[in-house]
């Protein structure tokens, strides 16, 4: 099915993290409707990356200043396409369709890497204005503060919301998703909850899993779900047209289909690639 297709018109009314798109009078302001969850509306999308450019970039700038990680990069390079690509950095809710100020990505962070450490959210919020030194001292301050074992203000929440019992919680968060449907995030959500972000990632990969095929949420504002697997040799066609071991890595991503078109969707995730395989080009944000 095609996308929701914005008009040039805008509507005053936004919520508090995106203002809201008005939808053209034709069938894609039925998708809503129609497809009316995300996982309804759900596309997959499978890529394989060739790594050894950026394994060999990481290598060159460790100890510098332009030190990275192999996922600072892959974070960088959404960041970026979220960007240039602003139609994947919208979601639908409430029926209607919003585009937001800010990439907000959110990932899980395993305090140690033993079975049965604690898992924690993190949230971070790239602002228009910051640079790609901005965004990873964001990045590396809040991985840095999830791993510390403080309590963070999502555990807080959740912490309250479990001591309720099971029948006040099951009203209370019907409440919370309908205030969410039709006013907004309620505030004491915002900023807090992983699941109202651009894009979620989960990095199976640093377990040694390959990627899998993940669901979208519906709780939330989430229209973007990426796994990034293991990095294994790969049997890659090379320069010269013939058969070659590369290092690659799979990602697996599911995307609403609402928010953006087939087309719209490839040529984004070919400038995805393009820039992890080319890592110097995400020098710039």
């Amino acid at each position: 099915m095609g996308p929701v297709r914005p008009s040039s018109a805008r509507v005053k009314r936004g919520r508090h993290d995106a203002e809201r798109i008005e939808l053209p009078n034709d069938l894609n302001a039925l998708f809503p409707y129609i497809m009316k969850g995300r996982n309804d509306s759900i596309a997959y999308y499978p890529i394989t990356i060739e790594v050894d450019n950026l394994l060999e970039y990481i290598e060159r700038k460790a100890g510098t200043d332009e030190a990275i990680t192999f996922f600072q990069a892959i974070l960088l390079a959404l960041t970026k396409i979220l960007r240039q690509r602003p139609w994947l950095n919208r979601y639908i809710i409430g029926r209607r369709l919003y585009q937001r100020h800010d990439v907000v990505l959110g990932f899980i962070a395993r305090r140690a890497l033993t079975e049965d450490s604690h898992e924690t959210n993190v949230l971070v919020r790239i602002q228009p204005e910051d640079s790609r030194r901005q965004a990873i001292d964001k990045i590396t301050g809040r991985i840095r503060e999830a791993k510390a074992g403080s309590a963070k203000a999502d555990d807080k929440v959740i912490s309250a919301l479990m001591r309720l019992p099971r029948s006040l919680l099951r009203v209370v968060v019907k409440l919370l998703e309908l205030w969410d449907f039709y006013v907004d995030t309620p505030s004491f959500l915002r900023g807090v909850d992983p699941l109202h972000c651009s894009a979620y990632l989960a990095n199976v990969g640093s377990v040694g899993l390959g990627a899998p095929y993940h669901h979208l949420f519906e709780w939330g504002t989430c229209s973007l779900f990426i796994t990034i697997g293991r990095i294994e040799p790969k049997v890659c066609v090379g320069p010269d047209g013939q058969p070659t071991v590369r290092r690659a890595v799979d990602l697996k991503i599911a995307l609403d289909e609402r928010i953006a078109d087939g087309f719209y969707d490839a040529r984004s995730l070919e400038l995805f690639t393009q820039y992890l395989s080319h890592p110097e080009l995400l020098e710039e944000l």
